[in-house]
């Protein structure tokens, strides 16, 4: 059995609501096992046969276009992906008194990353960024995560670009449950 996170770029897509009971109920019915729903913010870790994310991200994705009658891409990363992401986020805030979050922008793989951070303005000083893989690492101090030229252009990608941001809290979360092969 493998196990999958699944993104959903948000949970209001396009004026459709994607309830995550709903949503759940929809990949059980799809096929997959254990599958569990993380926050209520499009976060999915499903049980699979599949051995490819790329087809996991295409049941996925029909099962959606079918119950909503839109396209909601998702983006599908496997365990070994998400623990790699966990353990090599690169950036530990320093002890500077300033409160911050770390956040990751996940694209649908390593090129989209590329693009995006290769697009992006010059981080301000007080934020850092680095690519790890298909996942863009950026740390930024709180209540400047909308304000700043990096934030407002990780926002005007999303729109181009499938790409979607999970602070890291959410992510251990994520990786736990990935590990965990019983809901």
């Amino acid at each position: 059995m493998n196990l999958y996170a699944i993104f959903l770029r948000g949970v209001n897509v396009g004026g459709v609501k994607v309830l995550m009971k709903d949503l759940a109920a929809l990949l059980q019915e799809a096929g997959f096992t254990q599958v569990r729903t993380l926050l209520a913010s499009g976060n999915v870790v499903v049980g699979s046969e599949e051995t490819a994310p790329s087809r996991v991200k295409e049941t996925v994705e029909q099962a959606l276009r079918s119950r909503y009658g839109r396209d909601i891409p998702v983006i599908v990363q496997d365990g070994e992906q998400i623990a790699r992401i966990v353990a090599e986020y690169p950036f530990e805030a320093p002890d500077d008194g300033i409160q911050r979050h770390e956040y990751l922008v996940l694209t649908g793989s390593d090129e989209d990353a590329a693009h995006v951070l290769g697009s992006a303005p010059e981080p301000a000083a007080s934020e850092r960024v680095a690519r790890l893989g298909h996942a863009i690492c950026w740390e930024v101090p709180r209540g400047e995560s909308l304000k700043t030229p990096l934030a407002k252009h990780f926002a005007k990608v999303a729109s181009r670009t499938l790409v979607t941001t999970r602070n890291m809290n959410t992510m251990k979360k994520i990786h736990l449950a990935a590990q965990s092969p019983t809901p």
